[in-house]
């Protein structure tokens, strides 16, 4: 059933969003300084591709990617505020309710994509609450 959810997602707009990551995550690899953090951006490009095969798996060590995730911050509040709108104009429907799920699995992400870690084949987002608390 998650292939078929996938593939919906990826028809309906999840192509927009790995484009977006992808072509981001290659803007930062184009210098050596911020080659880990183009990697990272690749690595949730990779996740935003097929968001319904593994979940995110939130760090507890934030500080460990402050700097990173500081100056990020701007871009993500407008991703997230792009994310949080189209994944409630897909949920109102039945139908697309799962795939407003992968918009709002990409939500948590975009706030601060240096300080996650994609878990393969899990359904449980750990940490949550510290994170959330941030």
């Amino acid at each position: 059933m998650s292939d078929v959810k996938n593939v919906l997602w990826f028809i309906l707009g999840g192509f927009i969003s790995v484009a977006f990551w992808g072509a981001l995550g290659l803007l930062f690899c184009a210098t050596v300084v911020g080659m880990p953090l183009g990697k990272q951006l690749l690595k949730v490009a990779k996740f935003a591709m097929a968001p319904f095969d593994e979940s995110v798996e939130v760090e507890s060590n934030f500080a460990k990617n402050f700097v990173a995730n500081l100056i990020f911050i701007p871009f993500g509040i407008i991703i997230m505020l792009v994310y949080a709108i189209i994944g409630a104009a897909f949920s109102i429907t039945l139908i697309g309710a799962p795939l407003g799920k992968g918009y709002f699995k990409l939500l948590t992400v975009a706030m601060a994509p240096f300080g996650i870690e994609m878990d393969k084949k899990h359904e449980v987002i750990k940490n949550w609450e510290e994170w959330k608390n941030w």
